[in-house]
């Protein structure tokens, strides 16, 4: 029987074209994986049912830390007008995304830290403020 990777049938040439071949889609994957991130940065509307109240606003990534985290603000709008701004993380790992909010605007307010899943421009996940309020879906998608 032969051995489908026999050295006479795998030439030096062969291996060095299938190691190319790999090396380019490796870099394809690496280059999909950068611009996905990269297209995070910008503004989000955003539709939320909070723990307490309903909200809209947006979110706006402004800038790239490293490969995974970004930073930005957050503007809220509560039902009654009320605004609120927190300053955001974004933390990203594959598809999943975490939002840390910190220094809101408002008294009196637990920071509040989104946990959500991306599909292309658009974000939908849920909330937990640290209080321990949890809110129940929110949806976030790139203008």
């Amino acid at each position: 029987m032969r051995r489908w990777l026999a050295p006479k049938y795998f030439s030096l040439g062969s291996t060095l074209m299938l190691a190319i071949t790999i090396g380019l889609a490796l870099l394809g994957l690496l280059a999909i994986a950068s611009a996905q991130t990269t297209t995070l940065i910008g503004q989000w509307s955003l539709v939320w049912e909070g723990a307490r109240d309903n909200y809209t606003g947006t979110l706006d990534v402004t800038s790239k830390i490293n490969d995974r985290v970004f930073s930005g603000k957050l503007h809220l709008i509560k039902s009654n007008g009320d605004r609120i701004t927190e300053d955001a993380s974004i933390t990203v790992a594959a598809s999943e995304v975490r939002i840390e909010c910190s220094n809101p605007s408002v008294q009196k307010w637990d920071p509040d830290r989104f946990y959500l899943t991306r599909t292309g421009d658009r974000m939908e996940g849920y909330s937990l403020d640290t209080g321990g309020q949890r809110g129940r879906k929110i949806v976030l998608t790139k203008r």
